[in-house]
């Protein structure tokens, strides 16, 4: 329904168990990628993650929703500015320990850290880039949650960059192709891209 404001209450019990069980894994990691949910290593980190970056094509404030422990975020400043690109971060999290080391790790910008649910969460401001997985919420709200990131998150002429993640262990699944999901769910997508054989990272992006 366009235009609806996912509200927290709304999403079911399982789905917040996930989110703690998200945090109690990565909380008790100490090398930051594994702590944000990655054991691959730091060239394929890099790899799979830094075709977020496609999206960018200038300079600009950048929303990472889920960010737990700002890690993705600043591989991509530094990444971006190798680009040419110069990007301010922000993140949010349901989680607030994960929000404290992210405000540690980049205590420059710890005001720009905030703990929430993205769905009940009320942005101070909008943002030129907004990035999100597309498992931020369950099967079946998507499309409410997607809508509700372009009406109040991402500002006139911005991008909300969606993203699905793989596996390539034996068995793994694969990412799930985002811009068909998108395209399926009535959104324009501008552009995508993906890496992986099997696909490991895909990402699409609106443009507003």
């Amino acid at each position: 329904m366009k235009g609806m404001k996912l509200k927290s209450r709304d999403l079911p019990e399982e789905f917040f168990e996930r989110l703690s069980d998200l945090e109690a894994a990565y909380l008790a990691q100490t090398d930051p990628i594994r702590q944000s949910g990655f054991g691959g290593g730091a060239t394929r980190w890099r790899k799979e993650r830094e075709l977020i970056l496609d999206a960018v094509d200038g300079d600009g404030d950048f929303l990472d929703i889920g960010c737990a422990n700002g890690y993705l975020l600043e591989c991509l400043i530094r990444w971006a500015k190798e680009r040419g690109r110069s990007l301010v971060p922000y993140g949010v999290d349901y989680s607030a320990r994960l929000i404290e080391l992210a405000k540690r790790r980049l205590p420059q910008y710890a005001s720009h850290f905030y703990s929430a649910n993205a769905r009940d969460w009320i942005p101070p401001r909008r943002f030129r880039y907004v990035y999100t997985l597309h498992d931020c919420v369950p099967k079946g709200y998507l499309s409410e949650y997607i809508d509700s990131l372009l009406n109040a998150f991402v500002e006139k002429g911005g991008k909300l960059i969606v993203g699905t993640y793989g596996s390539s262990r034996p068995g793994g699944e694969p990412a799930v192709d985002v811009t068909t999901i998108l395209r399926a769910s009535g959104y324009d997508v501008e552009g995508s891209i993906c890496c992986g054989n099997p696909v490991v990272t895909s990402v699409a992006w609106i443009q507003t």
